[in-house]
């Protein structure tokens, strides 16, 4: 670093929200140069030419991530300081990133005032290494004086390593709470039925949707997506949820347009800050005579399909949210008679493959696809085909005035394993869920699908249940696709309390050897190898409400577990340990 021009940033991260607030927060600091690159070789690439005192990087990114960049400049780079940013669900590997000798992570999306924070520590500690250097250097002329300067350089050292230590435990991890937020069961509507698609572009997206029963007669139904896609895009559907919900006490049913530009009204000076934008469109449906009215703030046009002839399109009645202080919306009116279809959806499936269907060609398929599920599931395929890499998220929403049974599928893309993530793989793709059942005082539990650490209480408190009403424990595997570290120290924690009452099936050869990795001997001494058949009529397990100070508490306990069957556990595992014993104490 130059003193005389300042020092020069490098922000990798293939979402360009996250990078222009990492830049905004670094140029306020009065740098030489902040340098932006959007993948780990690009990246690679600066760091062979420049010379760069700070990088903040993402963890998961294309071509190459984040910890692969860490180890090659660590052998061709090592000059650079090192901050991660780092979601919950990537927590591990922003763990390992400090152990590599990254400086400190930031938890996504990150705050402009905490950047700027971990930044200054890190040019701190930068002088600190310089002057450490100069004293060393002078250690031959004044031995005296280089005893009182190296004491008083390991003073500012540990008042800084404690600075640090109290801003990591300060730091909000962000969790994976996306999926939480979209609504779990298709409301009961007599002569009514919802089909839904949701898919992310990645592990998180920006799109929502909802549908409501405002009171006896009358069904509110939303879709809205936030500029972008990723992280900073799922942020801006929270913030996005979280002000709609505020609307559901107001006493009164709102019409649509008062709805948005009451939601304009709270969103505006937040999105006009970071040039955001969400668009929406929200209709307010009687049940009873099938008459609508719907508000569009800069959506796509809604299909309204009806057998008497072409399907009509309902357009835009305002401006996006976020973008104007005050501005006025009109609504459509319409009405849905039996059999009457009416589709809403987000701009992703337009804009996918060079395959992607159009508005019309959406309105063919209502017109010619009596399945719901298999119209929206073939509008999906059609414009993801062909694309392998980065897409927008997308979002289907048909609601049909007939008989049947609705249905939300809202089904978690794939996605690369971290290399210090324990997961299992299996074909099938299931939604993740966990189901129950008993027979003759023999309880089950089916492990099903992804299952992450959003199923880990109610994992544990089914078994504790089932386990109080029956004489044996069964847990099946045979459906398990994924299994993250907070699951894998659950089930540990169930196995050794009731080591005389549970029994594993169905665990393959993957699983298996994830158990033998983490030494779990306990859960591998109850796996047996032929499967008991399971009840018939399995039930799914709701997901257990948990405060974030409950769901860092079942984190931290799962993985005390873990970190506790060995030495190379508890290497793995302590940092996470630790953190969470801070974050927690910090609440308190």
């Amino acid at each position: 670093m130059d003193p005389s021009s300042g020092p020069v940033f490098l922000v990798v991260d293939d979402d360009p929200m996250v990078r222009k607030i990492v830049t905004r927060g670094l140029r306020q600091l009065n740098p030489a140069e902040v340098l932006e690159e959007e993948d780990g070789l690009a990246a690679r690439d600066v760091l062979r030419e420049r010379s760069v005192d700070v990088v903040v990087t993402d963890v998961v990114m294309p071509k190459l991530d984040g910890l692969a960049l860490m180890k090659w400049a660590q052998e061709h780079r090592p000059g650079p300081l090192w901050i991660v940013l780092s979601g919950l669900d990537t927590f591990d590997a922003a763990v390992e990133a400090l152990q590599l000798g990254a400086f400190d992570y930031l938890a996504k999306p990150p705050q402009v005032p905490r950047v700027r924070v971990a930044v200054r520590n890190a040019l701190d500690q930068i002088e600190l290494v310089r002057e450490r250097k100069r004293l060393y250097a002078e250690l031959e002329e004044r031995n005296v004086q280089l005893a009182q300067n190296v004491e008083q350089l390991q003073q500012v050292c540990r008042v800084l390593e404690s600075q640090a230590a109290v801003i990591q435990a300060d730091l909000e991890r962000a969790e994976t709470i996306q999926r939480a937020l979209l609504p779990q069961d298709p409301p009961a509507i007599p002569g009514w039925c919802i089909e839904t698609l949701y898919r992310p572009g990645s592990r998180v997206g920006g799109d929502f949707y909802d549908a409501v029963v405002l009171d006896e007669g009358h069904l509110g139904l939303v879709i809205a997506d936030a500029a972008g896609h990723g992280v900073a895009a799922a942020m801006l559907s929270v913030l996005f949820k979280l002000r709609l919900k505020q609307f559901g006490s107001t006493g009164r049913t709102l019409e649509p347009r008062e709805v948005l530009q009451r939601l304009n009204h709270r969103l505006y000076d937040m999105l006009s800050a970071s040039g955001a934008f969400i668009t929406a469109a929200y209709i307010l449906l009687d049940l009873r005579t099938g008459e609508g009215r719907i508000a569009l703030a800069g959506h796509p046009p809604c299909l309204l399909g009806s057998d008497n002839g072409a399907p009509r399109k309902l357009e835009r009645t305002g401006p996006a949210l976020g973008l104007e202080a005050d501005p006025l919306y009109a609504q459509h009116t319409f009405r849905l008679e039996a059999g009457d279809r009416l589709m809403l959806y987000t701009d992703g499936i337009l804009e996918g493959g060079p395959d992607s269907p159009g508005t019309d060609d959406l309105a063919a398929g209502m017109a010619t696809v009596t399945d719901r599920a298999k119209l929206l599931g073939g509008l999906f395929e059609r414009a993801t085909r062909g694309v392998s890499g980065d897409r927008d998220d997308i979002t289907l929403l048909l609601i049909q005035r007939c008989d049947g049974v609705s249905h939300f599928d809202d089904k978690a893309p794939p996605r690369q394993r971290q290399a210090d993530e324990p997961v299992s793989y299996a074909p099938g793709g299931a939604t993740p869920c966990l189901e129950r059942g008993a027979v003759e005082r023999h309880g089950f539990i089916a492990v099903v699908g992804a299952v992450t650490w959003l199923y880990s209480q109610a994992l544990l408190d089914t078994a504790n249940t089932l386990l109080a009403a029956n004489d044996r424990l069964t847990l099946d595997l045979a459906r398990c696709e994924r299994l993250d570290s907070t699951c894998l120290g659950t089930l540990h924690e169930i196995v050794t309390a009731n080591p005389d009452a549970l029994e594993l099936q169905g665990v393959s050869g993957a699983v298996r050897g994830l158990f033998e990795e983490l030494s779990m001997r306990a859960v591998l001494a109850h796996i047996r190898q032929d499967a008991r058949p399971l009840p018939e009529n399995m039930a799914l397990i709701d997901g257990a409400s948990l405060s974030p100070q409950q769901q860092g508490a079942r984190i931290l306990s799962a993985h005390e577990a873990l970190a506790g069957l060995s030495e190379e556990n508890r290497t793995q595992f302590q940092g996470v340990v630790d953190s969470l014993r801070s974050d927690l104490a910090g609440k308190d």
